[in-house]
């Protein structure tokens, strides 16, 4: 994953709000869960669960069901740190 993507979260509040309700949940879930977490539309989450998964931030674990993966995001956060 690229870094551009990574900055892009801050711009995406669907995106990074469904990605932050996955790791807060520590358990894989359902697009219909994450809906009724969030308030928002089933249609949002699985707009921003695809975007996601194109990010290569979640994991389709079955049929509407997403778990977040943490590589990603721990190595974009180590390169990060590593330049300052």
């Amino acid at each position: 994953m690229a870094a551009e993507e990574f900055e892009g979260l801050s711009r995406a509040e669907s995106q990074r709000d469904v990605l932050m309700c996955l790791i807060e949940s520590g358990e894989p879930m359902s697009s219909q869960e994450i809906s009724e977490k969030l308030g928002i539309t089933v249609n949002a989450v699985n707009i921003a669960l695809f975007q996601l998964n194109k990010k290569e931030l979640v994991d389709r674990v079955s049929r509407g069901i997403y778990k977040y993966k943490l590589g990603p995001i721990l190595l974009a956060l180590l390169k990060q740190y590593f330049e300052e």
